[in-house]
């Protein structure tokens, strides 16, 4: 249950309401002693805790004889509300905020530290970008921008991208990339998986993906920054550009898969 209280810890719960609250759904009706002796909650604590769960709409009441009996609200109808709640906050915010320009000042090097927000950032930057994008991701990490990807695709820009990490057999859903082989020397060479991405030559998100949800990304404006990142893409473009036009030569010279490539000392 801990990956469940987790996320219910993001749309407002303590650890001890989430307990709560996941023990009604899997129990059904239950009385506060009832429910605090299966969530293992103390019963000191278990009766501020249900009235904190129907203030924040998650279960309801009703009185049964001398004793309430307490059920939890369907999580399809707490996550319409939540989603409802949420869109009308954000929406809001958007307007009371957005007034405000941005000063971020993009010639220092900041410092992104956990995935969705790495993610995000690079949303943010695809649906901005004009003319130009420079890619190196992983195929693990592409689902989570690959829409706006597409939607790059479809507007012609210039699309540089390369997938590391990508089984022979597997389909990219993409018109135009470069495959990176030796996926797993490279893993073993940087220590976990990474992501380049520069726009229009004005902004960098580039570095390391630790776990599914620990990165260490910088995001920059720095020119010196996005010079290294682009050429870093396009290093690799050239190569496999290279690599699919003289297969036969590369293989002779390097092995079947061009491991030997590597071997620059």
């Amino acid at each position: 249950m801990d990956n469940e209280i987790i996320m219910l810890n993001k749309i407002g719960l303590t650890d001890a309401e989430a307990k709560v609250y996941l023990t009604l759904l899997q129990n059904g009706s239950l009385s506060g002693y009832e429910a605090g002796k299966l969530a293992g909650v103390p019963r000191s604590k278990i009766y501020n805790i249900l009235e904190s769960l129907i203030q924040k709409g998650f279960i309801l009441y009703t009185e049964y004889e001398s004793n309430n009996k307490y059920a939890a609200v369907p999580m399809t109808e707490v996550a319409e509300r939540v989603e409802d709640e949420t869109k009308n906050v954000l929406s809001d915010l958007k307007g009371r905020l957005g007034i405000f320009p941005q000063k971020t000042n993009l010639d220092y090097i900041w410092h992104i530290r956990t995935n969705g927000n790495v993610f995000a950032k690079c949303r943010d930057i695809i649906r901005k970008t004009k003319e130009e994008l420079l890619l190196q991701i992983w195929t693990e990490d592409l689902p989570y921008i690959l829409e706006d990807i597409r939607k790059l695709e479809e507007r012609g820009l210039r699309l540089g991208v390369v997938i590391f990490g990508a089984k022979e057999d597997e389909e990219i859903p993409l018109r135009k990339y470069c495959r990176h082989g030796m996926g797993q020397e490279k893993k073993e060479e940087m220590g976990g998986r990474w992501i380049t991405l520069v726009s229009d030559r004005r902004e960098v998100v580039f570095g390391q993906i630790i776990s599914d949800t620990i990165a260490e990304v910088i995001w920059t404006e720095s020119r010196p920054m996005i010079s290294l990142a682009a050429e870093c893409v396009r290093h690799d473009m050239y190569f496999y550009k290279s690599a699919d036009k003289f297969t036969d030569l590369m293989q002779q010279e390097y092995g079947d898969d061009l491991k030997g490539i590597r071997n620059i000392f």
